[in-house]
């Protein structure tokens, strides 16, 4: 049922042109911590920490844990039609990726906002999906609550930011697309200092490590042709980050808004344009469960930096088909980083199981 009620809530939403849905646009601002919270005014939104752990005997871990937020219809006030309507939604996955193991295990979840279910601060970081939370308290430290029954899976972290917060592209807008209003706001704690605990089914680990933040929103992101991403957050052994985004069109040819962000290791960045790094991919994986052919290892060239990476993923098989949440099948998944520079971090590809066009 849940999963018929997004599916047609979003088929609204896709099907109508943003009329009074705010757009972000050149020259905005953020003010913190209140951009840490939700911005109703703007249909899409998503908050995203990813990181890898380890256990206390060394048993080593992905996860992720997503809440994202969509405006229906095409005004974020309708002035007509039932008060018991949706009219905004928030959607969580969590996922564990057991590396020794080689699986990853999978939870999500979709609620209605306006009930005590789902809520989301206009105010600061503070999210609730039923039982699952995730908040900032005055110190500027993040608690991360999620467990599911059904799955066996249960992760409580708390996250420290290690490095400033990072506004990416330019102070914090981040284009898409050649139209101005085809952007998002977005910023990242990159490095977060991680602890807390993890279970699977019965057995629980403490685990330590470090982790990335990714908050954005917008209304119109991708522009017309684009299908899909695929998206890096990198952390290297000598204190660097690196946020990259490779937006691809329907033929495969990357996208001229595709950009990142190198981070020194004292938090200072520079911006970077697609023309200053080269992603190749060299192998493939395909799904059993959709038939998506996926990128499974990368090189990457950033030659203003002296970096000359390879990227390769820690588990072949990271999708998460969201059937009863978002309806989007994509690939998440813990990702080791060796030549030029050591390293880790996280990958997401969107699209190739079928094009992200029209919703983002």
């Amino acid at each position: 049922m849940q999963t018929v009620k997004w599916i047609l809530l979003c088929a609204l939403a896709l099907g109508s042109t943003p009329q009074e849905w705010q757009r972000v646009m050149p020259g905005m601002t953020s003010s913190f911590p209140k951009d840490h919270g939700a911005h109703p005014a703007y249909r899409i939104e998503w908050w995203y920490i990813t990181g890898q752990l380890e256990s206390t005997a060394g048993r080593r871990f992905g996860f992720q844990f997503t809440v994202f937020r969509r405006g229906l219809g095409d005004t974020p006030n309708p002035k007509s039609g039932s008060k018991l309507r949706a009219s905004q939604v928030l959607a969580g996955h969590l996922a564990i990726t057991d590396i020794d193991n080689q699986r990853t295990l999978f939870a999500e979840r979709l609620r209605r906002m306006g009930s005590p279910l789902a809520t989301a601060s206009e105010q600061d970081l503070n999210l609730h999906l039923e039982d699952w939370s995730l908040s900032r308290n005055e110190n500027g430290r993040i608690a991360l609550r999620a467990a599911d029954a059904k799955t066996g899976l249960r992760l409580q972290l708390e996250l420290e930011p290690r490095k400033p917060l990072v506004l990416h592209g330019d102070a914090g807008y981040s284009s898409k697309g050649a139209d101005p209003g085809n952007a998002s706001a977005y910023h990242s704690w990159t490095r977060l200092g991680s602890t807390g605990e993890m279970g699977i089914n019965d057995q629980n680990f403490a685990v330590k490590g470090e982790a990335w933040f990714d908050h954005e929103y917008g209304s119109s992101v991708l522009e017309e042709g684009v299908s899909g991403w695929d998206w890096f957050g990198l952390h290297l052994e000598d204190g660097r980050d690196l946020m990259l985004f490779r937006l691809r069109r329907k033929d495969g040819s990357r996208a001229p808004a595709s950009a990142g962000s190198l981070i020194a290791a004292d938090g200072s960045v520079t911006n970077l344009d697609a023309q200053d790094f080269i992603i190749n991919s060299r192998e493939t994986w395909v799904s059993p469960a959709t038939g998506a052919r996926y990128p499974a290892a990368w090189s990457l060239e950033i030659p203003t930096a002296g970096l000359s990476l390879d990227i390769q993923p820690l588990v072949p098989d990271c999708e998460l088909a969201t059937t009863q949440s978002t309806g989007v099948a994509y690939w998440e998944g813990p990702v080791a980083i060796s030549g030029s520079a050591q390293g880790r971090g996280y990958a997401e590809l969107t699209g190739y199981a079928g094009s992200m066009e029209g919703r983002f």
